[in-house]
């Protein structure tokens, strides 16, 4: 009985001195869609994953998209942080809930392939690839043009088009 009277005692101090404080106040209650704190933690991703601590950045966006579950490019970056950080297993439901969001967003698509290519699954990162090229030429490096070279499965008279029409169907 004296141990919970203590402690009765106990919380309404702590209740009177605003030690007890929901887990929404302070800085977290700031985090709303378009705030400036949210796209503060934002950049604070950034900067994480540019120092190359991707741990540290992958749970800041994540921080960001449970705050704001539309932030497009933060779920991209959450990813892409959890990809290069070795875990590209990890990324792939990142990049398919975002182009669940918007189903033609070339980077969501390219990160996919990265992924993808990264688990050695080459026919799904190619396919990736493609289809991100097709929205936004300039993805297309040369790097991403050796690995398609390389990888790729040879068909017969059929060449690599990477502008998104089909091949040429004249007989050689």
């Amino acid at each position: 009985m004296v141990t919970i009277m203590r402690l009765i005692v106990l919380l309404m101090v702590l209740s009177a001195t605003g030690a007890c404080q929901s887990a929404k106040s302070g800085p977290e209650a700031a985090l709303k869609p378009g705030s400036p704190e949210l796209e503060q933690l934002y950049q604070e991703g950034r900067a994480a994953y540019l120092s190359e601590d991707y741990q540290a950045a992958a749970a800041t966006f994540a921080r960001v998209v449970e705050s704001d579950p539309t932030h497009l490019k933060a779920l991209i970056n959450w990813g892409v942080s959890l990809s290069r950080g070795g875990n590209p297993k990890d990324a792939l439901p990142k990049f398919e809930m975002a182009l669940v969001r918007d189903p033609n967003h070339a980077w969501a698509m390219y990160n996919l392939g990265v992924a993808l290519q990264r688990l050695g699954e080459h026919e799904a990162a190619i396919a990736q690839y493609k289809l991100a090229v097709e929205r936004d030429s300039t993805l297309l490096t040369p790097e991403m043009q050796d690995y398609l070279r390389r990888k790729e499965p040879k068909r017969q008279n059929s060449e690599i088009n990477m502008q998104g029409s089909p091949p040429s169907s004249t007989p050689r």
